[in-house]
């Protein structure tokens, strides 16, 4: 793949003559008073210094940490109050929204992060949603069509496509099989008071809101497991695990 480096002195109407962009689609607009800044890369840039940076978006309410990079291809539509550091890639048809922070991430096509999401040490398929607010770090893998969405904290982790962990949720040091859904308030449980301890979960499972995966543990294929579950012990494929609960009476 061909990348283009850019220097300080190279202008807008540079990148314009050598096509690299295209004139007709670097906008700027307002969407409920916020601003909003896109542009159309022909082929892939590499930016290597924030003055160009914001030369190229039109805006000084962009940054580039020194000697971080970040290499943008096809259409790219960032927010304000945006921070790039390490080395990161956008593909083509990737947005990110206002106040975001991004380090040594690697996003593929159509990927959006909604506002105020934070990703550090992440590699990301295609058409994956972050946040808002989401805190994905530490070495973490997530395939195509996830959802890692609001207040959501992974680290160390591997998501495999399909997966959706829509709010509220922790997860970290597991890898987690395709088209498997998190609930609300479910923790993984990784600290044993002196190491790290890992979890597996496999494809097609449904982990119930509030639940608590003690780690280590292993959690089969198209499992069910209860909202407000404590779960210390491995499931088997296509089991489903409810503890029982005293009846609540009414008064």
């Amino acid at each position: 793949m061909r990348v283009c480096a850019l220097t300080v002195t190279q202008s807008l109407e540079w990148c314009v003559r050598e096509r690299l962009i295209l004139k007709s689609q670097l906008t700027s607009s307002t969407l409920r008073g916020v601003n909003v800044f896109n542009i159309v890369f022909n082929l892939p840039i590499r930016i290597n210094d924030e003055t160009q940076l914001r030369k190229l978006f039109g805006t000084d309410r962009l940054s580039l940490e020194a000697s971080a990079s970040i290499v943008f291809e096809g259409v790219i539509t960032l927010g304000s109050e945006i921070v790039f550091s390490g080395d990161c890639r956008l593909g083509g048809g990737t947005s990110v929204g206002n106040g975001c922070i991004l380090t040594n991430v690697d996003l593929g096509p159509d990927n959006k992060v909604r506002p105020y999401s934070i990703l550090s040490n992440v590699k990301a398929g295609s058409r994956n949603l972050f946040g808002p607010f989401c805190f994905i770090r530490d070495e973490c893998a997530v395939g195509d069509d996830c959802i890692l969405g609001t207040h959501v904290e992974t680290a160390r982790s591997a998501f495999a496509s399909g997966v959706k962990i829509s709010h509220h949720a922790f997860v970290g040091d597991a890898n987690i099989g395709e088209r498997t859904i998190i609930g609300a308030g479910v923790v993984f449980c990784n600290f044993d008071g002196s190491d790290r301890q890992s979890s597996e979960v496999g494809v097609d499972t449904l982990v119930g809101s509030g639940t608590l995966i003690v780690s280590p543990i292993s959690i089969g294929a198209r499992v069910v497991i209860g909202a407000g579950s404590v779960v210390s012990k491995n499931i088997e494929d296509d089991e489903r695990f409810v503890q029982s609960r005293y009846r609540q009476t009414g008064g």
